[in-house]
């Protein structure tokens, strides 16, 4: 392979080397200490049960921490502490993680820990500790990770009372002062089962061979020193390895400056190291020879390169080692600068090297070429990734390569030059057992018109971070089960019916403007949508889905009515929703932008238009309804018609000619059924009277051609008085009602009382139609004059009566009289 540059650590989704240096029993804790908290104050919080008393950097203990009974995690790193005096953690009998980094400790009284049994985790780095022998650790029967590196002391000579750790599994200690290592320095340790050390040394002058032996029980040693001039120093370390370890990690060495030329590895032959940790060390031509003799004939499964600065052109001269006798199996390479990478030599001559791999992991690497003869002697490799170099289709696999890595399942390609996706599945079909593929972070896209060739036995791919357009789904294998195509251009999703086996998909941040239309009975468990354009959801797509995780977060949803079956929908269904509902806002209309889709409330008027236009043609019916039978009982048509008539009639009249110019004493209205009575009775007593009294009735006065209406209403303009002869006749002749209501117009117009009720006849209340509630009122608030059947009586009656029609009355201005019996006053 043609390497160079800066290369980076990276194994799919598993970290084989994160960071060793600091790795401790209960890294874990970290994370709940991630929080943000404020200088002012200490937090605290109940997580699993436990309390977490956070009071890093508020300066304590000028500024009070509260501390409970309770506590089980406390931190108080980043603070101005000079003295643990024993009555500062008494009380914290609970107490299992002590954060105390980055003080300014200098002493630690005896009896401090106490009453702190059982404290598991103590941290004391980076203070000014002088003498780590006389450290009080007597009672800490269950500590189990213990950091003094970076403390002021110049002998890394442990006390009697470390000794009293038996449970201790981690211990970190040394700083840039350590200058010498002795036999007395971990003398008691000896006996504690300790399984990880991390050491830091200066630079290093003296070390009692052996001194390392005392740790039988130690799996993994990482060594931050310097060795200065004397590279035999880190032999001898290499060499005093226990037998018990298999994991050996060196940090932050220059081999170069002072190794150079020396063989410093050739102790690993013999020990039983496993895995192999080279981290932000310098090295060249001559130290790589060495360091691959020495792996490749040793033990050594797993080697990891990770910030390296490679002075050298690729000229090793590694000796051969016989495929069958090589243990390496891992190759992870990280971050590796070489100002000689244009000079580096292609490493076809280290074919046995890549025979025997299964994992190769080469990230920020500079690779821009991987040889046929490599990818073709690769039969073992299963997982591949090459982020972050220069490769491109033509370079990654030539044309001429007949079978590039016969095994291989895994391979990422995330952040290379791979632009045209056909031809990168025609490269990848070459590759006969891959299943997973990731090309993320490139500039891949979909010419149109091409197509692709992928194996069918593909089944996830992560295409993300890409140009990728719409019709990148006509260009997948119909074999896939988890895809990934976020962060790309697409606008719309097809049907995925032809991806049968799809499970996972991932779609975020695209510019999708509609959900997908996936038909119902898909294998579909996983979507995420997020971050696109959708406003609007299918409600019918969504729910046909038999989904157990969605995200549909962050889109420019319209709140509108339909919203509220989407929300009722997310908050009943077994589908996990993530970002559910914070992250789920409104973009529209106005009135509900940012507003989130939860917390919305519709009137159920107003998402629900037939039914309200349902329940307004029914309030406006049964109101027809009522006024057509109001209408009906109330004779209101007839009122309406008949005041239409008296109207258009006024109209016709020539008011001039009426205004207070009467030509009558009296106008009668009678039923023909009553005009008997009316002729032989009423008129002879009136028209025979002296004076006599000037009348008029229909039957004569009414003037031919004219509309009866406007004869009506003429006679009773120009009449006194209007008489009515109510009997039960009148009541059922249409013609008198008529009369009636033109008179009362009459007195409405001229604010007169011209109205005489004349009854003939008694006429029971309950007799008079509903519709005639005119005469009815009348009957109720007038006086009227009885026609009595007593002779005697009848000549008082039509006294009574000429006595309203008397001359002398020239207006209508009369005062009413009402009498309690229904009778006229003489």
């Amino acid at each position: 392979m043609a390497i160079g540059g800066k290369w980076t650590l990276k194994l799919g989704n598993r970290i084989f080397f994160t960071d060793i240096m600091v790795n401790m029993t209960l890294l874990w804790v970290f994370a709940v200490l991630t929080c943000l908290f404020t200088p002012a104050a200490c937090v605290m919080s109940k997580r699993a049960e436990t309390f977490l008393v956070n009071c890093s950097g508020i300066g304590y203990p000028l500024s009070p921490c509260t501390l409970g009974p309770d506590t089980e995690k406390l931190d108080l790193s980043y603070n101005n502490i000079k003295i643990i005096q024993r009555q500062n953690f008494q009380n914290l009998t609970k107490l299992k993680i002590l954060f105390l980094q980055f003080n300014q400790i200098t002493k630690i009284e005896p009896g401090s820990f106490a009453k702190n049994s059982e404290l598991q985790y103590l941290d004391l780095s980076n203070n000014f500790l002088q003498d780590i022998s006389v450290l009080p650790f007597n009672n800490l029967q269950s500590l189990t990770h213990l950091d003094i590196t970076n403390n002021r002391f110049e002998t890394a000579n442990f006390g009697a009372e470390i000794s009293k750790l038996q449970k201790l599994h981690t211990l970190r200690f040394g700083n840039t002062w350590l200058s010498s290592l002795n036999s007395s320095t971990l003398f008691f340790l000896h006996g504690i089962p300790v399984k990880e050390i991390y050491l830091i040394t200066g630079e290093l002058q003296t070390y009692e061979p052996g001194t390392l032996n005392i740790l039988q029980s130690m799996e993994k040693l990482s060594l931050d020193l310097q060795f200065g001039q004397q590279p035999q120093l880190l032999i001898n370390i290499f060499k005093d390895i226990p037998i018990s370890t298999t994991t050996l990690e060196i940090l932050n060495t220059d081999m170069v400056k002072y190794g150079k030329n020396v063989d410093l590895f050739f102790p690993l032959k013999k020990s039983n190291v496993s895995t192999l940790v080279l981290r932000n060390i310098s090295i060249d031509d001559s130290l790589t020879t060495y360091l691959f003799t020495s792996v490749l004939s040793s033990h050594i499964k797993e080697l990891y390169l990770h910030t390296i600065t490679m002075n050298g052109i690729g000229k090793w001269n590694v000796q051969t080692v016989s495929a069958e006798k090589i243990n390496l199996r891992r190759v992870s390479i990280i971050d590796v600068t070489n100002p000689n990478f244009y000079k580096f030599y292609s490493l076809e001559y280290l074919l046995d090297i890549f025979s025997q791999l299964r994992e190769l992991t080469i990230i920020k690497g500079s690779l821009f070429y991987v040889p046929c003869k490599v990818s073709e002697i690769m039969t073992n490799l299963r997982y591949l990734d090459l982020s972050s170099n220069l490769l491109q289709v033509p370079t990654f696999v030539p044309e001429k390569c007949s079978v590039p890595f016969p095994n291989l399942n895994t391979l990422i390609l995330n952040k290379n030059q791979f632009t045209n996706l056909p031809r990168l599945s025609r490269v990848t079909a070459k590759l006969k057992s891959l299943s997973s593929i990731s090309v993320s972070y490139n500039d891949l896209l979909l010419p149109n018109g091409q197509t692709c060739t992928w194996l069918q036995t593909m089944k996830h791919m992560d295409l993300s971070h890409n140009t990728l357009e719409g019709n990148v789904f006509e260009c997948l294998p119909a074999s896939l089960e988890s895809l990934d195509l976020s962060y790309n251009s697409i606008a719309t999703v097809p049907n995925l019916k032809r991806l049968k086996n799809l499970r996972e998909i991932f779609l975020t941040g695209n510019v999708i403007i509609s959900f997908p239309e996936i038909a119902g009975g898909h294998s579909l468990k996983i979507l995420h949508i997020d971050y696109n354009k959708i406003n609007n959801i299918n409600m019918g797509s969504l729910q046909s889905l038999d989904l157990t995780e969605l995200d549909l977060s962050n889109n420019p949803f319209e709140c509108f009515c339909g919203i509220q079956s989407f929300s009722n929908y997310i908050q009943q269904t077994d589908t996990e929703v993530l970002n559910w509902p914070d992250q789920y806002q409104c973009d529209s209309p106005r009135k509900f932008r940012d507003q989130v889709i939860k917390y919305l409330k519709f009137s159920p008027i107003e998402c629900n238009i037939p039914l309200f236009i349902g329940i307004l043609v029914a309030c406006i019916a049964i109101l027809v309804a009522v006024c057509v039978m109001l209408c009906i009982k109330y004779n209101v048509t007839w009122y309406i018609r008949t005041l239409w008539l008296w109207l258009k009639a006024k109209r016709s009249l020539d008011v001039s000619q009426v205004q207070n110019n009467y030509e009558f004493n009296a106008f009668i209205s009678y039923s023909e059924h009553d005009a008997l009575w009316v002729k032989n009775n009423l008129l002879v007593q009136l028209e025979n009277n002296e004076p006599p009294y000037r009348i008029c009735i229909h039957e004569r006065d009414f003037k031919p051609g004219k509309p009866i209406i406007t004869n009506i209403i003429d006679c009773i303009s120009k009449s006194y008085k209007t008489i009515f002869i109510l009997s039960k006749n009148f009541v059922q002749s249409e013609w008198c009602h008529y009369e009636l209501f033109f008179a009362h117009q009459q007195v409405f117009d001229d604010k007169e009382d011209c109205l005489i009720l004349l009854l003939l006849e008694p006429i029971p209340k309950n007799s008079i139609p509903d519709r005639f509630c005119k005469l009815r009122k009348l009957m109720n608030s007038n006086t009227y004059l009885e026609w009595p059947q007593n002779e005697f009586q009848q000549g008082f009656f039509w006294k009574r009566l000429k006595a309203v029609l008397n001359l002398d009355f020239h207006s209508c201005s009369s005062t009413r009289e009402h009498n309690k019996g229904g009778q006229l006053d003489p």
